[in-house]
């Protein structure tokens, strides 16, 4: 994706409103992921996409092909889930508001659901340097140096950012058994 992204970037600064368009479609879905495991809540998730590309729409005129455009995308995307979260801390459901479960079948699919919930809360917990090492990572498939560069954060200390993450979710997940 990564050179094909700076040229739609490229062709949408020459006004080709079909290379935004493109682009919007390419990364809806990978933000949108990163936005429910970042910030731990769907329901945010559609205005957070919004407020993103509104921002890479008003920042296209200052865009510079100096490295990759992912790492620039982001560190938008990053900046919008943190102006949400000072707007509006997030608020986990209860364990009690879970739907209840009629038979034996629908019961496995409750306690699956629940297990994933279980994940998810547990890393939206996470302290927030950790948890983005962590999603960025590992979610995202992004390599230490691109979040080295999206974060301004040494290589080296995404690497324990990370390890502590998985530490943390592996001791917490222990505790669910």
């Amino acid at each position: 994706m990564g050179r094909d992204d700076a040229e739609l970037m490229q062709r949408w600064q020459r006004g080709d409103a079909h290379a935004f368009e493109a682009l919007v479609r390419r990364w809806q879905t990978p933000m949108a992921r990163f936005f429910a495991r970042l910030c731990g809540r769907d329901d945010v998730v559609p205005d957070l996409c919004q407020e993103l590309f509104l921002r890479v729409y008003q920042a296209a005129p200052r865009y510079r092909e100096n490295g990759s455009f992912a790492p620039w995308l982001y560190r938008i995307a990053l900046n919008v889930a943190r102006d949400a979260g000072r707007r509006q801390r997030s608020t986990l459901p209860l364990p009690g508001e879970e739907p209840a479960c009629a038979s034996l079948a629908a019961d496995a699919q409750c306690e699956t659901r629940e297990s994933v919930e279980f994940v998810r809360r547990a890393v939206a917990e996470l302290p927030e340097p950790l948890r983005l090492a962590l999603i960025l990572r590992h979610y995202q498939g992004l390599s230490f140096e691109e979040i080295a560069r999206l974060t301004t954060t040494p290589a080296s200390t995404l690497k324990s950012r990370f390890a502590a993450a998985l530490e943390q979710l592996r001791r917490r997940l222990h505790t669910l058994e």
